[in-house]
C-alpha cells in the first residue's frame, strides 16, 4: 500500500486497482460503530507535491486547496491519554493586496487528548513549527508576501489538516471503546472501575 494513494472519503491510506479505485476498507473513525467507508470501491486521491503556501477559499476542503494528503500522523497511547505526531497544521493569512487567503502548511505538530485524573475529557494542541512564508501571492496577484517573519500580522489560530483530525477521532473512539467508557467524559463509576487498574 503507497502512503500517497489515500481514500478520498476518510483520507487514510487505501489499496487501489490499476484504475485507481480504492479497495473496501473500514471507516478509521468509529469503526466500530459505522463499518464501511463510504470512500470504497471510489477514485482515491494521489498525493500532490505540496507547495509551502498555497490559494485558498472559505468554501474548499483542504483536500483542494492542495495542502493534503499529508504524511500519515502517529498515535502512541499512555494509560488515558493519547498523542498523535507528526499532524500537518494549516496556518491562515490574506493577502495584502488581493485580501484572497493563502495558506501555510507546517509538518510535526502534536495533539493530545483523552480523559485527565478526574476523568474529564481534554484536549490540547501545538504546530510543529513557525510558519513562514516569503514569496509571490499564490492567488497570482503578482505581490511579494512575508508571511511569519514579524512584519505581517492577522495569522489566525494554526488547525490540524483533516487526516491529523481523523487518527485523533478514530484513536479516541477506540480508547474509549477500550475503557469502557460510553460518555463523553468519565462517570463516577468509570472512575471508580477504572482508577485502580492505571496506578
Amino acid at each position: 500500500m503507497s502512503d500517497a494513494t489515500r481514500c478520498a472519503h476518510c483520507l487514510m491510506p487505501a489499496e487501489a486497482d490499476s484504475a485507481g479505485i480504492a479497495a473496501e476498507h473500514d471507516f478509521p473513525y468509529a469503526a466500530y460503530n459505522y463499518g464501511l467507508c463510504k470512500g470504497s470501491n471510489k477514485p482515491t486521491l494521489a498525493a500532490p507535491a505540496t507547495p509551502p503556501a498555497v490559494w485558498g477559499d472559505d468554501s474548499r476542503r483542504f483536500v483542494e486547496i492542495g495542502v493534503l494528503p499529508s504524511p500519515l500522523p502517529r498515535a502512541e497511547r499512555a494509560g488515558w491519554t493519547i498523542t498523535v505526531s507528526g499532524v500537518r497544521f494549516t496556518h491562515f493569512w490574506h493577502c495584502w493586496s488581493c485580501r484572497n487567503p493563502v495558506h501555510v502548511a507546517t509538518d510535526g505538530g502534536v495533539i493530545r487528548t483523552g480523559f485527565n485524573s478526574k476523568g474529564r475529557f481534554f484536549e490540547t494542541s501545538r504546530p510543529g513549527r513557525r510558519a513562514t512564508y516569503v514569496g509571490p501571492c499564490p492567488n497570482g496577484c503578482g505581490t511579494q508576501l512575508s508571511l511569519g517573519t514579524g512584519r505581517s500580522g492577522g495569522e489566525s489560530h494554526p488547525l490540524p489538516v483533516a487526516e491529523g483530525r481523523t487518527v485523533l477521532n478514530r484513536e479516541w473512539e477506540i480508547l474509549r471503546h477500550d475503557l469502557g467508557v460510553h460518555t463523553p467524559e468519565m462517570t463516577r463509576s468509570d472512575l471508580a472501575r477504572l482508577r485502580p487498574t492505571t496506578g
